[in-house]
């Protein structure tokens, strides 16, 4: 039986929640992280979260997964509040699996993330 929607749950959860410790709980040591035209360096992402979490407070909300076995496509939505106008965005996720871990994450945003 797939873990991939415990996996999927559990990383949306510790994301709302800004928990970096359960986060970092479902990537290997050194995991990829892709988002745009940035890639945050392989064992950096701790840092990488912990620096994104205390700046921003987006919620993920899960519109549905796609469990491709070592590969799951997440499709989400992603809101937040800039200057007190709420803001939204569709995001794709890929993460790439290797013995139950995330080796390689690639978001996909639509529109910008810019306030």
């Amino acid at each position: 039986m797939s873990q991939t929607p415990n996996l999927v749950q559990r990383h949306i959860n510790a994301f709302n929640n800004r928990d970096v410790d359960a986060l970092l709980k479902d990537f290997a040591p050194s995991a990829e992280w892709i988002t745009g035209d940035y890639t945050v360096p392989k064992g950096q992402l701790r840092d990488f979260f912990t620096s994104a979490m205390e700046s921003l407070t987006p919620q993920l909300t899960l519109r549905r997964a796609i469990d491709g076995g070592n590969a799951v496509a997440i499709e989400m939505t992603e809101a937040w509040t800039h200057d007190s106008t709420a803001k939204s965005a569709e995001l794709i996720a890929v993460f790439d699996l290797d013995a139950g871990k995330i080796t390689r994450a690639r978001i996909y945003r639509e529109g910008t993330a810019d306030p």
